[in-house]
Protein backbone atom coordinates (compact mmCIF):
# COMPACT_ATOMS: atom_id res chain seq x y z
CA UNK A 1 0.00 0.00 0.00
CA UNK A 2 1.83 3.43 -0.88
CA UNK A 3 1.15 6.07 2.15
CA UNK A 4 1.25 8.59 -1.06
CA UNK A 5 -1.87 7.49 -1.56
CA UNK A 6 -3.93 9.13 1.13
CA UNK A 7 -2.24 12.81 0.63
CA UNK A 8 -2.88 12.25 -3.44
CA UNK A 9 -5.81 10.85 -4.01
CA UNK A 10 -8.07 13.49 -3.17
CA UNK A 11 -6.06 15.57 -6.12
CA UNK A 12 -7.03 12.46 -8.07
CA UNK A 13 -10.53 12.44 -7.73
CA UNK A 14 -10.53 16.24 -8.36
CA UNK A 15 -8.91 16.12 -11.46
CA UNK A 16 -10.30 12.76 -12.73
CA UNK A 17 -13.78 14.79 -12.32
CA UNK A 18 -12.56 17.41 -14.87
CA UNK A 19 -11.32 15.39 -17.39
CA UNK A 20 -13.53 12.72 -17.42
CA UNK A 21 -16.31 14.34 -19.44
CA UNK A 22 -13.63 14.39 -22.29
CA UNK A 23 -12.44 11.19 -21.82
CA UNK A 24 -16.47 9.78 -22.10
CA UNK A 25 -16.67 12.45 -25.54
CA UNK A 26 -14.16 11.14 -27.32
CA UNK A 27 -15.00 7.45 -26.06
CA UNK A 28 -18.32 7.88 -27.49
CA UNK A 29 -17.37 10.13 -30.37
CA UNK A 30 -14.94 7.33 -31.79
CA UNK A 31 -17.40 4.60 -30.94
CA UNK A 32 -20.54 6.39 -32.72
CA UNK A 33 -17.90 6.86 -36.06
CA UNK A 34 -17.21 3.06 -35.83
CA UNK A 35 -20.60 1.95 -35.44
CA UNK A 36 -21.37 4.32 -37.95
CA UNK A 37 -18.91 3.30 -40.38
CA UNK A 38 -19.66 -0.63 -40.13
CA UNK A 39 -23.45 -0.36 -39.32
CA UNK A 40 -25.69 -3.39 -39.52
CA UNK A 41 -28.96 -2.15 -38.39
CA UNK A 42 -27.78 -2.45 -34.48
CA UNK A 43 -26.77 1.42 -32.75
CA UNK A 44 -24.65 -0.25 -30.18
CA UNK A 45 -22.75 2.77 -29.27
CA UNK A 46 -25.47 3.87 -26.99
CA UNK A 47 -24.16 1.48 -24.39
CA UNK A 48 -20.86 2.76 -24.78
CA UNK A 49 -22.37 6.23 -23.98
CA UNK A 50 -24.35 4.76 -21.35
CA UNK A 51 -21.49 3.73 -19.18
CA UNK A 52 -19.31 6.04 -19.88
CA UNK A 53 -22.38 8.50 -18.16
CA UNK A 54 -22.05 6.58 -15.03
CA UNK A 55 -18.05 6.60 -15.13
CA UNK A 56 -18.56 10.38 -15.13
CA UNK A 57 -21.33 10.22 -12.80
CA UNK A 58 -19.16 8.46 -10.65
CA UNK A 59 -16.00 11.06 -10.88
CA UNK A 60 -18.33 13.19 -9.94
CA UNK A 61 -19.44 11.65 -6.61
CA UNK A 62 -15.88 11.61 -6.08
CA UNK A 63 -14.91 14.93 -6.18
CA UNK A 64 -18.05 16.41 -4.34
CA UNK A 65 -16.79 13.22 -1.29
CA UNK A 66 -13.37 14.96 -1.32
CA UNK A 67 -14.80 18.53 -1.31
CA UNK A 68 -16.92 17.79 1.49
CA UNK A 69 -14.49 16.49 3.06
CA UNK A 70 -11.98 19.09 2.78
CA UNK A 71 -14.82 21.56 3.99
CA UNK A 72 -15.41 19.36 6.73
CA UNK A 73 -11.94 19.75 8.22
CA UNK A 74 -11.91 23.68 7.53
CA UNK A 75 -15.25 24.50 9.29
CA UNK A 76 -13.64 22.02 12.02
CA UNK A 77 -10.37 23.77 12.69
CA UNK A 78 -12.21 27.14 12.33
CA UNK A 79 -14.60 26.35 15.22
CA UNK A 80 -11.36 24.90 17.20
CA UNK A 81 -9.59 28.30 16.84
CA UNK A 82 -12.77 29.87 17.84
CA UNK A 83 -12.99 28.06 20.70
CA UNK A 84 -9.55 27.67 21.96
CA UNK A 85 -7.87 30.69 19.81
CA UNK A 86 -4.84 32.67 20.92
CA UNK A 87 -4.91 31.03 24.56
CA UNK A 88 -4.12 27.62 23.05
CA UNK A 89 -1.44 29.32 20.88
CA UNK A 90 0.29 30.65 23.55
CA UNK A 91 0.26 27.79 25.82
CA UNK A 92 1.82 25.79 22.80
CA UNK A 93 4.42 28.43 21.78
CA UNK A 94 5.68 28.22 25.50
CA UNK A 95 5.76 24.64 25.46
CA UNK A 96 7.66 24.80 22.46
CA UNK A 97 9.95 27.42 23.73
CA UNK A 98 10.47 25.36 27.21
CA UNK A 99 11.15 21.57 25.19
CA UNK A 100 13.15 23.06 22.17
CA UNK A 101 14.43 26.32 22.24
CA UNK A 102 15.28 26.36 18.75
CA UNK A 103 12.22 25.34 17.82
CA UNK A 104 10.70 28.21 19.25
CA UNK A 105 12.95 30.47 17.20
CA UNK A 106 11.71 28.62 13.76
CA UNK A 107 8.52 29.49 14.61
CA UNK A 108 9.17 32.91 15.63
CA UNK A 109 10.45 33.36 12.08
CA UNK A 110 7.32 31.52 10.30
CA UNK A 111 4.98 33.86 12.54
CA UNK A 112 6.79 37.03 11.66
CA UNK A 113 5.43 39.22 9.17
CA UNK A 114 7.78 39.64 6.12
CA UNK A 115 10.17 42.60 6.13
CA UNK A 116 9.69 45.33 4.16
CA UNK A 117 11.72 46.26 1.41
CA UNK A 118 14.37 48.21 2.79
CA UNK A 119 16.49 48.99 -0.20
CA UNK A 120 19.31 47.16 1.81
CA UNK A 121 19.70 44.07 -1.64
CA UNK A 122 19.37 47.13 -3.89
CA UNK A 123 23.09 47.87 -5.83
CA UNK A 124 24.17 51.52 -5.07
CA UNK A 125 25.20 53.75 -7.45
Amino acid sequence: MNPLRFIFSPIRDITQAVLMPFKALFVVGLTGVINAMTYHGVWWFKWVALGMGIAVLVSFARAARTLLLLALVAYVGHKLFQRYGQDARQRFDDWVARTQPQAAQVMAVLRAPPAAADGQGASRR
